[in-house]
């Protein structure tokens, strides 16, 4: 019974300091889960060839950004943010333990 408490408070505190993980890249701070919803939304490839070709940052047009992300998509460098932000969120389990110095909150 109490192994079965243990694990329980466990889990939970596992869940809870995860939900508490902020991604910081230069002024922008952005949640370790909203990070993980931008690198799914970087696989999404455009079909409209206006897009590709034009200077906007992919993920600024893409509806299912997180509205969080809005604020640094007015930043002249947009693209090299996005850039680091898409490789913390490829690596974030290592994210999770704060082992990234852009990651805090663990």
């Amino acid at each position: 019974m109490n192994t079965y408490l243990t694990v329980a408070l466990c889990v939970c505190a596992v869940a809870a300091f995860a939900d508490g993980v902020t991604v910081t890249v230069e002024d922008f701070k952005f949640s370790l889960e909203s990070v993980k919803k931008l690198n799914g939304l970087k696989k999404a490839p455009f079909a409209d060839p206006r897009v590709q070709r034009s200077r906007a940052v992919p993920e600024c047009l893409d509806p299912e950004l997180p509205k969080e992300f809005v604020p640094l998509c007015s930043s002249p460098r947009a693209p090299q943010l996005f850039e680091k932000l898409g490789a913390i969120a490829r690596e974030a389990a290592i994210c999770e333990i704060c082992a990234n110095v852009a990651c805090s909150g663990c």
